[in-house]
This record gives structure tokens, sequence and C-alpha cells, in this order.
């Protein structure tokens, strides 16, 4: 796999609340089974994203394993989406129990069903 386009850098992440409540009021829901995405497609020539872990999911140990296995999915399958979009993934309480593999199956799975509804 070509590793010189697939870094995550700080242009490519949603950090700010106005833009977290852009994608959730204007973005398409789409539910899985360990996340919920909200989608909007932006002007801009590159995804964003953006990772929300409640502290009802678990300790600070489990919130940050789930945040960093989204982000390298994420990172790795960017080409998923079509057109350049800002996606922000709301964890639920069963991220916590997943391993990798079913995170990256629930995440493209997501994908896949919101580029057929668009």
């Amino acid at each position: 796999m070509d590793e010189i386009n697939c870094g995550f850098p700080r242009e490519q992440r949603i950090r700010k609340r106005r833009e977290f409540l852009a994608v959730y009021e204007r973005g398409k829901r789409v539910q899985a089974a360990f996340f919920v995405l909200y989608i909007l497609e932006n002007n801009l020539p590159h995804h964003r994203l953006g990772v929300t872990v409640s502290r009802k999911i678990g300790p600070s140990v489990v919130r940050n394993r789930i945040k960093r296995q989204l982000r390298e999915v994420f990172r790795r399958n960017k080409r998923a989406i079509s057109p350049p979009c800002d996606v922000v993934v709301n964890a639920r309480r069963s991220a916590a129990i997943s391993s990798s593999c079913q995170i990256k199956g629930d995440l493209l799975g997501a994908f896949d069903r919101w580029n057929q509804r668009r």
C-alpha cells in the first residue's frame, strides 16, 4: 500500500465544537453496530475525521484504544468514501468489547452503506 499518502495530519481532523455541531446538524446519520457516523460532504480536497467517545464507554484506557483504532482504520481506508467528507464517529458501549477487526468491518460497512445511499 502507498504509505506516503496515508498520514493523518492536523488539517484532516475535526477539532472545534462548531465543526462537530455543523456535521451533526447537516450531515447524514449512518447506524452501525459499534458506532453512529455523521457524514457531511465538504468543499476541501481531503477528508476530515472527528471522534467522540463518552465516559460511559469505560475508563480512559478503553476510550483511547477505541479512538486509536478508529483513526487507524480511517487513515488506511480514506478512499472508501468517494467525495471528500467530514466524518464524526460516536462510539457505542459495545465498541469497548470489540476487536480491531470488528471495528474495521463495522466502520467500512457503514461507509459502504453511506456510499450506496448517496
